[in-house]
Formats: C-alpha cells, sequence, structure tokens
C-alpha cells in the first residue's frame, strides 16, 4: 500500500482511497477514516455529550438501556442495541452476545472458556463474553 499526504486547498481535510482490490488492510483503513469522523450523542448526568464513534469501546443493554462505554466513562444512549448493530454494521464493531457490541479495536486478549464460549479482555482491562452464537463471526471480523 502506498500512502500519499500533501496539503489542499479545501477548507476542510479530504481522504480519497484508490484500491485494485478491496482486500481487508483497504477496508480497515476506511473504517477507521470513517469511525474518525463519526460522532453520536450521548446523555450523561443531565448533559448532552458529543462522542466519537471510534472512542466507544462496547455499547451493551442493561435494564431496559442503552449504555456507551469508552475508557473511563459511560453515556447513556437513546438509540436501540439493534439500531447501533445496523449503524455501525461496516465498521469494527461486531455483536459478541444478546446485549453487547465490541468495537474490536479495543480488543487485547481473547481465551477460551468452558461450553464453546470466550473471555475478551479490553485495553482498559474490562472483561466481556463471547457467546457461542456470535462466535464465527466475531472470529471473522477479529482474522481468526
Amino acid at each position: 500500500m502506498k500512502v500519499y499526504i500533501e496539503k489542499g486547498k479545501s477548507e476542510e481535510t479530504e481522504v480519497y482511497v484508490y484500491y485494485k482490490k478491496m482486500d481487508k488492510e483497504t477496508k480497515d483503513l476506511i473504517d477507521y477514516v470513517n469511525q474518525r469522523i463519526q460522532t453520536v450523542v450521548g446523555y450523561q448526568n443531565d448533559r448532552i455529550h458529543r462522542i466519537l464513534i471510534k472512542d466507544i469501546y462496547y455499547i451493551e443493554y442493561v435494564d431496559e438501556k442503552t449504555f456507551l462505554y469508552l475508557d473511563h466513562d459511560v453515556y447513556l444512549s437513546h438509540k436501540k442495541l439493534y439500531e447501533w448493530e445496523k449503524l455501525l454494521e461496516e465498521s469494527s464493531f461486531i455483536r459478541i452476545n444478546k446485549s453487547t457490541i465490541l468495537n474490536i479495536h479495543y480488543l487485547k486478549s481473547v481465551r477460551p472458556l468452558l461450553s464453546g464460549r470466550m473471555e475478551a479482555k479490553l485495553m482498559n482491562g474490562e472483561h466481556l463474553i463471547i457467546n457461542r452464537h456470535y462466535l464465527s463471526a466475531f472470529k471473522k471480523k477479529f482474522g481468526l
């Protein structure tokens, strides 16, 4: 892959990706660029916050509420988990169990558990369970 960087005349930064074949490396690059520029809304302590999608470690549905987990913060979201899954389907996010969508960019390691499940350890030290039902899609996305 070749990378060319130049100062342009446009008011805002523009990114062009030219490719011969859409391989994993190219797709990962596009996902990364898309996540860097996309923001969503999260709620915390009666305040509305703009959150970069790339900063979200995982999204979890608990007690009929959806939460966005970042490195040290948690925000409430008014979107349902299936809406998040649809919004993020062409990105580095993957459903790992009935109530959780994980950003694999923050995945540090995985280890097998009993009953065909796996445990995901995140960069911030948190642990999440990957259920059997979602394991094949996870392995494909993670490159296992």
